[in-house]
């Protein structure tokens, strides 16, 4: 459990989480973490002690967390669950469990489980999606913006990803059907459909198909950075002109400038000049 997820959820729901589990006849016990990379820890003894499962409580962040914990340590059926309350969720939406903790502890109850992909960039493993170039920045700024909140973070950070991080590298992009090289603005290998609470960046995108969901923006004008944002949020972006969306097994990425990365929405590298991504079918056993 993250008690820090969606500013504080995670630990003020602790005991009514538990007490719906206990109702539902599930034997469970709780662990929180007290610092970033422990979430990781704790599945990883939770899984070695011999558990059914593992209940992850938290946001995006935290199942990024949990997955880096869970692949290559969890034995077939110990399975991994997901307990939404986090501010976006957007992993957790994709299995059907639209941010309701509550439903998930039904779900949790219910046993019923299924296969589906993660993904691996530069050995850091995703459930949702990776993202690099200019919404990584925004991530990045948004993250050092803690006097504001809701729209309000999301807006600061993208004015000054706008006034003092624009760019727009060359970069060679490798994918299973060919190559496109080209200067660009951001690019996105998802396995879900949103990313960011917001962002229906894949709209097409299935989280048990076996594949990526590549999108890449090609290189953008400040002016028209701002009128891709909101068509990015409807999903309206896919068949637009400079934007690119195609499905990939794998993607290798090479840049002439370094690109800030994120994974689940956590920024894993701020001066990447090489990606290789690739997804992992059927790597996750969920509650779902």
């Amino acid at each position: 459990m993250n008690p820090s997820a969606g500013r504080g959820a995670g630990a003020r729901l602790a005991p009514e989480m538990l007490a719906r589990l206990r109702q539902h006849g599930v034997e469970c016990d709780a662990r929180s973490s007290k610092g970033p990379g422990e979430i990781s820890v704790l599945v990883r003894e939770a899984l070695r002690n011999g558990v059914d499962c593992v209940a992850v409580a938290g946001g995006d962040g935290t199942v990024n967390e949990a997955v880096n914990g869970y692949i290559g340590v969890a034995r077939n059926p110990q399975a991994l669950a997901l307990i939404p309350v986090g501010t976006g969720n957007d992993f957790a939406k994709m299995l059907g469990l639209s941010g309701d903790w509550r439903l998930a502890c039904e779900r949790i109850a219910s046993g019923r489980r299924r296969r589906v992909d993660a993904g691996r960039c530069n050995g850091r493993l995703f459930a949702n999606g990776i993202g690099a170039g200019f919404d990584a920045q925004v991530a990045l700024e948004a993250n050092g913006i803690r006097w504001l909140r809701g729209n309000a973070v999301y807006g600061l950070a993208l004015a000054r990803t706008l006034l003092l991080h624009y760019a727009t590298p060359r970069a060679r992009i490798v994918h299973d059907e060919g190559v496109i090289e080209r200067p660009i603005t951001m690019l996105a290998a998802a396995n879900g459909k949103t990313y960011g609470g917001a962002f229906r960046m894949a709209p097409d995108a299935d989280v048990a198909d076996g594949l990526l969901e590549l999108v890449v923006a090609d290189a953008l004008t400040r002016v028209g950075i701002l009128c891709l944002v909101p068509h990015v949020m409807r999903g309206t972006h896919v068949g637009r002109a400079g934007v690119t969306v195609l499905r990939t097994k794998r993607v290798v990425v090479e840049t002439d400038e370094p690109l800030v990365v994120h994974a689940d929405g956590e920024i894993i590298d701020r001066s990447a000049t090489r990606l290789d991504v690739e997804v992992l079918p059927g790597a996750l056993l969920v509650i779902a």
